[in-house]
């Protein structure tokens, strides 16, 4: 086993040394790289942002460099970043900066024989090196690489071991070019001077650094790539932006999330893999059963999970109670048979256990809510067989059990419910509770309960923002599926959504919890564009949805056809923020930044923190 070099001399104070960060260039999420960065620092140590940037003023989302030179309390500090970031592509222990190689070069020469020690401690045999090359704003031929090589030959000694599959020691020859231009690159390789180059050794790997080779390692979430989910949902969250949004929210083993707005649970799977405990809120039974809107993407994977839950289900019973009281059927729940007993569900007198009492739809008899505690009143709530059980038809149950589908034509195939992801991945399942967010059911503690609330709310776009509730100006009408009752719906708004978001985070956070959530815009409100004028002729705002999908048709404006790649610095200024995101008297804000959708839409990832009570 090659020796271990000797630790770095570059602190700055309190044993901390700098480093810099690269950032993998998403064209997606891009501008949130500094958000998850800032938070995830908390978890290896770093109290505050002042103490993590060395340059000032701090570097923001106009920079549209990749570069950020940051102070860490070690190497394995920056080791730890590197294997929980979503966006952070390595971080390196600087040795030499210039403005062009052979001026870097020169630098780290002139460092003095302490710093050709160091750097010797890494190459020495039997240690293994590489050169890495990377242009940033502009593409390196292989001719560039060569000549940057032998830049590099009066670093090494000649002896020095090379290695390109997996070496001990990897050297990154960094080129830095601008990236606000008006050449037209894609006419020939770009001909300007570097802004600056930078010479130094990697500390740490983050996302796949070889994700072009097919036996390159992959970062720790690309294997809950949606592509590989056994379940998906029309609006199931993006991998990438769910794994960003919890370390945003700094979610660790034993951490108590709630996720209000759960759909098929794509945050929850990012939450789960970092050992939180989750519970959650869903409005539409049919997502949380899997009952008409997921549809089955990884069908091995599916046909999988659903084996394993039958290998630790309750066994079946036959049916339906029988006339004599006898209650029977498959447990409810998450595929596993609840603990205890009830008495007043069965005419013989013993007692049934709780399970049975509970339908294979997931609907509940009479006796369970007794059994459970709930107080019933009136000759229609009696949970005994006269009232109940003896007015229960004796015929076979048709309704499907916890791990399977019903089909619109009445079929049944392998389940699909929101628990089926997790099964496959092996992950600790959530509590899900069916629940109208403007009538929360969570319990008010005087000090908070929960340590993050991490949620993408429906905003209309692609899925609708509904609440219980009638629409005067329609018949009464009573929807079932299964012998589900599913309740009538309203329209929830825009701003009575984000209000009552802010008031649950205010109530179940406990103090510094941290509220993570995505608020979409309308881009036209930064660039000071009158989209009814320009687009609707001269219709009223409207909500979001009618921004996008207006009734009456709309023209297209096309000063709102921006790249999500775009460095506008109106849309990018993180100090206009702060008028898009809803405020609360108890929430702070931390941080925010903006992903560009098509539509001329956007929307904000933004980060509060509870204050002290």
């Amino acid at each position: 086993m090659a020796p271990t070099p000797p630790a770095g001399d570059t602190a700055t104070g309190d044993g901390w040394s700098e480093y810099l960060v690269v950032f993998a260039h998403h064209n997606m999420y891009f501008n949130m790289r500094f958000q998850e960065l800032e938070a995830l620092v908390g978890l290896v140590g770093v109290p505050s942002r002042d103490l993590l940037y060395v340059d000032k003023p701090a570097p923001t989302a106009l920079s549209a460099s990749p570069l950020a030179l940051v102070r860490l309390p070690g190497e394995e500090a920056a080791r730890k970043l590197c294997e929980r970031s979503v966006l952070i592509k390595a971080v390196l222990e600087v040795w030499s900066v210039g403005s062009d190689f052979p001026e870097a070069v020169q630098a780290a020469l002139e460092a003095g024989d302490s710093a050709k020690a160091r750097r010797r401690s890494f190459f020495a045999p039997p240690r293994t090196y590489q050169i890495r090359v990377e242009a940033f704003g502009r593409t390196a031929s292989m001719e560039d690489k060569r000549e940057i090589f032998n830049y590099l030959r009066p670093m090494f000694d000649g002896d020095e071991i090379a290695d390109l599959h997996n070496p001990d020691t990897t050297v990154w020859a960094l080129e830095e070019h601008s990236h606000l231009t008006d050449e037209k690159t894609h006419l020939g390789p770009r001909q300007s001077l570097p802004k600056r180059v930078l010479l130094g050794r990697q500390v740490a790997g983050g996302r796949s650094l070889d994700k072009k080779l097919k036996s390159g390692e992959k970062a720790y979430f690309q294997k809950y790539e949606l592509s590989q989910r056994a379940v998906l949902g029309p609006t199931t969250l993006d991998n990438e932006l769910a794994f960003i949004m919890a370390n945003c929210a700094r979610v660790q083993s034993g951490t108590t999330a709630l996720e209000p707005f759960c759909g098929t649970g794509g945050i929850m799977v990012a939450m789960s893999h970092f050992g939180a405990r989750i519970t959650a809120g869903e409005i539409d039974i049919r997502v949380v059963k899997g009952w008409a809107v997921a549809y089955t993407k990884n069908k091995d994977a599916a046909l999988e999970a659903s084996r394993g839950r039958e290998k630790v289900a309750a066994p079946k019973s036959a049916s339906a109670p029988e006339p004599n009281g006898k209650a029977s059927g498959s447990a409810g729940g998450r595929g596993g048979a609840p603990n205890g007993t009830a008495s007043g569900g069965a005419g013989d007198g013993k007692a049934a256990p709780i399970g049975t009492l509970l339908r294979g739809n997931g609907s509940m008899q009479l006796g369970y809510l007794s059994a459970i505690g709930l107080e019933l009143h009136g000759a229609a709530c009696d949970p005994t067989p006269s009232a109940s059980v003896a007015a229960t038809p004796s015929q076979p149950s048709s309704a499907p059990a916890p791990t399977e589908r019903l089909e619109r034509d009445g079929s049944v195939v392998a389940g699909r419910d929101i628990f089926t992801n997790f099964v496959q991945y092996k992950l600790q399942l959530p509590e899900i509770v069916v629940c109208d967010n403007s009538t929360r059911p969570w319990r008010r503690l005087d000090v908070g309960w929960c340590d993050c609330v991490v949620t993408d709310p429906p905003y209309g776009v692609r899925a609708a923002s509904k609440k219980q509730g009638r629409d005067p100006g329609k018949a009464a009408e009573i929807r079932e599926m299964s012998g589900a009752y599913i309740g009538p719906k309203v329209n929830y708004g825009e701003d009575e959504l984000a209000s009552d978001l802010m008031s649950l985070a205010s109530e179940t956070l406990r103090d510094g919890g941290r509220l993570v959530f995505l608020q979409p815009v309308d881009l036209a409100d930064f660039l000071g564009i009158d989209r009814a004028a320009s687009e609707r002729g001269g219709d009223g705002k409207g909500t979001l949805r009618d921004s996008v999908h207006p009734d009456g048709g709309r023209k297209k404006d096309r000063r709102l056809c921006i790249s999500e790649t775009t460095r506008d610095p109106l849309i990018l200024d993180e100090a206009r923020y702060p008028d898009f995101v809803p405020a609360h008297e108890d929430m702070e804000l931390v941080g925010a930044s903006m992903q560009i959708l098509s539509g001329g839409l956007g929307r904000l990832l933004v980060t509060m923190r509870r204050r002290p009570r």
